[in-house]
Formats: structure tokens, sequence, C-alpha cells
């Protein structure tokens, strides 16, 4: 085995060293929100870096959850991501396989069409509009409706549907299999990587949208976690602490970072799950365009 010279072995440690610091860069955002939503209120309100909790108390976390609003924001978020996520993946697969078939007709202009739609918007005020003449203003179906296709997804699907061997689609022809039967029985299960990509594309997009809530809703009985949490964080909308008389209430510092915390939880606990079939996803459905 030949030895790697100083040359190569220099660059690997500038590699590591590289990565190294933006490992740092990425993850100390995320434990210093961490560390100061768990401090108590004079650590909390010191300036300067924070990696671990110090004086640790949960009171930040019980405010928040005391906060009305945050479990009416969590249930429409959930209805947003699961609903949201189920008809985008059901609207992607039932464009993107006939778009990936050759046989179908005018597949390049409906896919020119497509890709339209990725470089012109109608614009804030028209959107507006279609949102009233559809009476979805003040709705849930309004996070979830407008954002059931996304062309780029859609594209990405077609990539992984012709990836597939055609042998297996005209072997199932052949036996006389249709169209819904070869989707459902063949494409959709050797597509998993795919599905679970765009999914968690969907997931992640549904779980940090709040404009079309600034937008569109303004009943806030309707209003999603992030939006609450905007107002926590920039309007500091918060009713009075429900802090015990003998206790010192949080910092509101503390609390805006537990709310920061609180609304990331639900991709933090799905996302490791996911993790592995993310990158196959991504690579096949760019790779075999």
């Amino acid at each position: 085995m030949k030895y790697a010279n100083w040359p190569d072995k220099l660059a690997t440690v500038l590699i590591y060293i590289v990565l190294g610091l933006l490992a740092v860069v990425v993850v100390y955002p995320f434990l210093h929100v961490l560390s100061v939503s768990f401090s108590g209120r004079g650590e909390a309100l010191r300036s300067g870096f924070h990696w671990i909790p110090r004086d640790p108390t949960v009171v930040s976390y019980r405010e928040i959850m005391t906060y009305p609003f945050i479990w009416t924001g969590y249930g429409n978020t959930l209805f947003r991501m699961a609903v949201g996520t189920l008809l985008t993946l059901i609207v992607t697969v039932c464009a993107a396989y006939p778009l990936s078939r050759k046989e179908f007709p005018w597949k390049r202009v409906l896919v020119m069409l497509l890709l339209f739609t990725m470089i012109f918007d109608g614009g804030i005020v028209p959107n507006y509009l279609l949102m009233k003449e559809l009476h979805l203003l003040n709705t849930r179906w309004v996070y979830v409706l407008p954002h059931a296709a996304n062309a780029f997804q859609v594209l990405v699907m077609i990539s992984f549907f012709r990836s597939i061997p055609d042998a297996l689609v005209e072997a199932a022809r052949i036996d006389g299999a249709r169209d819904v039967r070869i989707l459902t029985r063949i494409l959709l299960p050797l597509s998993m990587p795919a599905l679970v990509t765009i999914g968690l594309w969907s997931l992640v997009f549904h779980i940090n949208a709040f404009m079309d809530n600034l937008l569109y809703v303004t009943d806030q009985t309707k209003f999603i976690l992030q939006q609450i949490v905007r107002q926590i964080l920039i309007e500091n909308r918060l009713d009075p602490f429900t802090t015990a008389v003998n206790e010192v209430p949080p910092a509101p510092e503390s609390l805006k970072m537990a709310a920061v915390i609180v609304s990331v939880f639900p991709v933090l606990v799905v996302y490791p799950f996911l993790l592995r079939y993310f990158e196959k996803g991504t690579m096949i459905g760019s790779v075999k365009g």
C-alpha cells in the first residue's frame, strides 16, 4: 500500500479543519438558543456566548406551554404538515407518472408549461384576489391547496420514474396490468427514496412557511405555529406570566428561545427517521435526468 505524501496529508488536515469550523458555525446557533431557553433569568440576560445552560430551569417552557395560542398554532401546523404533505405527494405522483411515459402525447409542451410556472408568478395581489374568489381566506385550506403542486418536485419525480427500467413496465403490460396497477404495485414501491425526499421537502416548507398566514388569515384561531412564534419574537405578544408568586419570572430572551425550540421540535423528531432516504432520493432524481 502506497502511503500518502505530505502534501496530501496537509490537504486532508486542512479539509478537516475547514469542515470542523463549518460544523461549529452551523451547530453553535442551535446550542446558543437551547442554552438560553434553559437558563435562569440572570444567565439568559447575560450577553456573550452561551454553550451550556447555567442555573438551569424549565420555567420558560412552562410559560410557553401555558400560552393558549401555542397549542392552537401547533394544531393548525400539524394539520398543514399532514394534509399538505399528503396532498403534495398525491398531486406530484399523478402529474409525474404520465409525463414520464414515452407514449404520452404533448408531454414536452406540458413540461415546458411546468418550467414556465417556475420562472413567472402572478404576484401577491393576484394571488390574494384568487384566494378571495375561491373563498379560502381565513380557512385552514389556504395553507395546503395553493401549495399542492410544485413544479420542481414534479420534475424530480419525472426523473426518478424515468430512471426505473422500462422492462419492468413492459413486462407488467404483457401480463395485462394497466397504468393504475403499474403505478401502485411497481413504480411507487421502487420510488420510496424519491417520495420520502419530496415529503421531507414539503414538511420543512410547511413548518417554516408563514407568509400565506400573514397575507390570507386574520383569525387568530387559524394561525399556524410560525405566526405565533413571530408574534412572540417580534411583537412581544405574550399574556401576563402565570409564574407563581414566589418564583422569579423568566427573562424575555429565555421565553423567545424556548418558543423557537418548540417551533422546530416537529422537524427535529421527524428528520432523523427520513434522513437515510434523503440523500439517495435527491441524487437519483438529479443524476438520472
